[in-house]
């Protein structure tokens, strides 16, 4: 059975935005396991350490042929996890990825920074195969930004018109592009 990971991103959760349509739409296949995954959120909660203690709950479920599909800040969470803990995995698939401060506001900066890595580099040994989709109207993350983590993860960049965020706010509740990389 193949296993499939979906994680939110800053001050987020598991049923907002693509999140719980991409589950169904894993699931409707039959034959696979979906882990669309709550997070600890907010000042002093969202951190490395307490996302780490998340997915170490469902570690056993990992392995070499899992499909991640991460947005936003949980997209360096994943390298800087599979990194640390030396994981294998099949696929991951970052949706506005970056790995640096956003200067937005301190908030989103201060849960942030716990998850920023310089071992980037290493995370390619241990994914078969890496996509990146960003826009290049991300109100968020720069496109410079965007760009170099697709870069650092060595990464297919896949480039949407007008997409933002990826988020409710940009329209997606949907994301037939995701389809393909199941």
């Amino acid at each position: 059975m193949k296993n499939y990971f979906i994680i939110h991103g800053s001050f987020g959760n598991s049923q907002e935005n693509w999140f719980p349509w991409l589950e169904n739409e894993i699931l409707r296949g039959g034959e696979k396991r979906c882990f669309n995954l709550d997070f600890p959120i907010g000042v002093n909660k969202q951190t490395y350490q307490n996302w780490e203690m998340v997915l170490d709950s469902i570690k056993r479920f990992i392995n070499e042929d899992s499909v991640f599909f991460c947005h936003s800040i949980s997209c360096i969470f994943l390298v800087k996890y599979c990194v640390k803990h030396n994981l294998k995995i099949g696929k991951a698939v970052f949706v506005s990825g970056f790995n640096h401060y956003l200067g937005l506001d301190e908030d989103f900066d201060d849960v942030n920074c716990t998850m920023f890595t310089n071992r980037t580099n290493e995370f390619k040994k241990l994914c078969k195969e890496r996509v990146c989709f960003f826009s290049y109207n991300d109100p968020y993350v720069t496109l410079e930004k965007l760009q170099e983590f697709a870069e650092k993860v060595d990464a297919r960049k896949v480039v949407v018109k007008d997409a933002g965020h990826f988020n409710k706010a940009s329209g997606y509740t949907k994301f037939g592009e995701l389809l393909k990389e199941i």
